[in-house]
């Protein structure tokens, strides 16, 4: 490796670390004062765009960045059929929690439907941006067997919801390992991060749909 290129890779390995540490503190960025005071939504947006942002540099720094870091659109079929299955099993969970927790549907009121959408959105496709392409590309361009960075990806991804930590959600905190290795495991296996995106997406709307107006308060 050129000297160029170990000067690339240690770029973007600082980036990749700078980007896991903001996930781990996005809540404090996007309600911090300084946002709350102006434009409610400028928070949020600056979180978003700076982790795209930190994304875009990395795949560009990276060698074979794009496909290392599974930026690109897969196989169509394989990809569907993951991204079918996922729509499946959220639906599942999302039933199964209103019902063992909640004694029944309770879903988001159609007025906060807008803002939760949007939000899902944002958070899905930084989410898997973070932890499915960047660590877990990096992680396997490091030569980290597959199986041992799915595992390492999923639970830093689990370590990150630190309020279900402070809370002792055990049921939030052990589904959110879950996805994250359910995630990487699309990731891997379609060569793309659209389907654990589009998976995260519909487990966080199949909550709202199922048990959103007792959940619409927590971190989903």
């Amino acid at each position: 490796m050129s000297l160029f290129d170990s000067l690339s890779v240690a770029i973007a390995l600082g980036l990749t670390l700078f980007l896991v540490l903001l996930r781990f503190d996005s809540e404090r960025i996007m309600r911090s004062d300084y946002f709350r005071y102006r434009t409610p939504w400028l928070g949020p947006v600056s979180y978003y765009a700076l982790v795209i942002a930190f994304a875009i540099g990395i795949a560009l720094i990276l060698p074979s960045g794009r496909a290392q870091l599974f930026l690109t659109g897969g196989d169509p079929q394989t990809s569907f059929n993951v991204m079918l299955l996922f729509v499946v099993v959220a639906l599942i969970n999302g039933a199964a929690l209103a019902f063992l927790r909640f004694g029944g549907i309770l879903p988001l009121p159609s007025q906060l439907l807008p803002e939760r959408v949007v939000g899902a959105a944002a958070n899905a496709i930084a989410e898997e941006l973070q932890f499915r392409s960047i660590v877990l590309g990096m992680l396997l361009f490091a030569g980290v067997p597959t199986g041992i960075a799915l595992v390492v990806q999923a639970l830093v991804y689990g370590l990150a919801h630190r309020r279900l930590w402070q809370e002792r959600d055990w049921y939030f905190l052990a589904g959110s390992v879950i996805l994250g290795y359910a995630g990487g495991l699309a990731t891997v296996t379609t060569g793309s991060v659209i389907p654990a995106i589009v998976g995260h997406f519909a487990v966080t709307m199949a909550f709202f749909a199922f048990a959103g107006a007792r959940l619409r308060q927590r971190p989903i």
